[in-house]
């Protein structure tokens, strides 16, 4: 047995959306990520209804979202925490042999439409998932979440955000 100290990174970015908030929160599905996510890619979606919920789970090739690697290995989704009431959820991703990653998100309504709170923590299981920590750095959270607003705003647009 070995026992390490975790190399870990946890970012954290809130986001205005200038839409709705069920409706951006409806968007944090991997199904409906098809609808804003360029290259976005699954392979299986077990789920009850069809669409995220508790204990949905899923998994993604290599490469399946821009950013992503396509040297990294399939991933396994989980969603161990689903509320869609007050429109927060926790998905976790395990791609073995390199990293785990936490994903929570909450969207709450705004005057001018939504916030959307977006934390990842990824924590590397080998050499390459420390490459993985490592790519995942401000600049990068930053442009990314930014690609969030812009690809969320394009998909929902003024005309659908009411919605």
């Amino acid at each position: 047995m070995r026992i390490e100290k975790p190399y870990r990174r946890r970012q954290t970015a809130t986001i205005a959306i200038d839409a709705a908030a069920d409706a951006v929160f409806a968007l944090m599905c991997p199904v409906r990520e098809y609808e804003w996510e360029p290259g976005w890619k699954t392979n299986l979606i077990l789920s009850k209804s069809g669409l995220v919920e508790q204990d949905c789970i899923f998994t993604t090739p290599g490469g399946a979202s821009a950013g992503s690697s396509e040297e990294s290995g399939e991933a396994i989704w989980v969603t161990p925490f689903y509320d869609a009431e007050n429109r927060r959820l926790t998905m976790i991703k395990a791609t073995p042999g390199e990293c785990v990653t936490r994903l929570d998100i909450a969207v709450t309504p705004e005057m001018s439409g939504a916030a959307a709170t977006v934390s990842y923590e990824h924590t590397a299981l080998s050499a390459a998932g420390r490459r993985i920590v490592d790519d995942h750095g401000a600049a990068n959270f930053d442009a990314m979440m930014e690609g969030w607003k812009r690809s969320i705003e394009n998909c929902l647009g003024p005309e659908k955000s009411a919605a």
